[in-house]
C-alpha cells in the first residue's frame, strides 16, 4: 500500500510535464506562424513598393522621351513652315514672270505660225475651215504613256454630196511639229449632213502638244466636190 501511494505523484508529474511540453510546442508553432505571416506581409509590401517605384520610373522615362520627341517635332515643323513660307514667297515672285514668259513664247509662236490653234483637251474647239465643224481632243493614259485622241466633226453645208479628207498637224509650245494625222471619211456626206471621225494622233516626238492646225486636203476643196 505504501508503494502505491508513493508512485501516484510521479504519474501526475509526468502528466504535467507532458502538458507543458504540448503547450510549449503549440506556442512555438503559433509564434512561427505569426512570424511567417508577418514576414509574408512585409515581403508583399516590399514587392508592391518596388513595382510602384519601377512603374513610376518607367512613366518618368516615357514622359521625358515624349517631351524630347515633341520638342524635336515642333522644331522640325517650325523649320518646314519657314521653308514653306520661303517657297511660297519665291513662287509668288516667279509665278507672274513665268506667265509672262509663256505669253511671250505663245505670241512669238502664233506670230510665226498665225494659223495655229491652241490645243485644249476636253473642250469643243470650233474650226473655221471648209467642211470642218469642230474638234475635241482627249488625253489617254495607258501604262504610264500618254496619247492624244481627236474627234473631228465634218459637215456639208453645200448643195452637193462631198467626200472630204483632212490633214492635221500638232506642234509643241515652241511651234515645232511633233505629230500629224490623216483624216479620211469612208462614206460620202450628203448636203446638210455631218459626220465625225476619231483616231489617235501619230506623235513622232515625245512632247506635249500645245497647238494644232487642221484643214481639208487640196483635192477635197471645191474643185474636188462630187455630184
Amino acid at each position: 500500500m505504501e508503494n502505491k501511494t508513493l508512485d501516484e505523484p510521479v504519474v501526475e508529474d509526468a502528466q504535467l510535464d507532458l502538458s507543458h511540453s504540448r503547450a510549449a510546442r503549440h506556442s512555438a508553432r503559433s509564434l512561427s506562424y505569426r512570424s511567417s505571416s508577418a514576414l509574408h506581409k512585409v515581403s508583399r509590401k516590399l514587392v508592391l513598393a518596388v513595382s510602384f517605384f519601377v512603374s513610376l520610373l518607367v512613366l518618368l522615362l516615357v514622359i521625358i522621351f515624349s517631351v524630347v520627341r515633341i520638342s524635336g517635332l515642333v522644331r522640325a515643323n517650325e523649320v518646314l513652315q519657314t521653308e514653306l513660307a520661303t517657297a511660297r514667297q519665291e513662287l509668288s515672285q516667279t509665278g507672274p514672270e513665268l506667265e509672262r514668259t509663256k505669253q511671250i513664247v505663245s505670241e512669238m509662236t502664233k506670230g510665226r505660225l498665225p494659223h495655229l490653234l491652241e490645243l485644249m483637251p476636253d473642250k469643243v474647239l470650233n474650226i473655221n475651215s471648209p467642211y470642218l465643224k469642230n474638234i475635241v481632243f482627249t488625253v489617254l493614259n495607258q501604262n504610264g504613256t500618254k496619247s492624244y485622241e481627236y474627234k473631228l466633226v465634218m459637215a456639208n453645208s453645200t448643195a452637193r454630196t462631198i467626200h472630204p479628207s483632212a490633214r492635221m498637224f500638232v506642234f509643241d509650245r515652241y511651234g515645232v511639229q511633233i505629230g500629224s494625222a490623216e483624216i479620211t471619211v469612208r462614206a460620202d456626206i450628203a448636203p446638210g449632213e455631218s459626220r465625225s471621225q476619231s483616231s489617235v494622233i501619230d506623235l513622232f516626238i515625245d512632247e506635249e502638244p500645245r497647238y494644232f492646225y487642221v484643214s481639208t486636203s487640196p483635192t477635197d476643196k471645191p474643185t474636188g466636190l462630187t455630184h
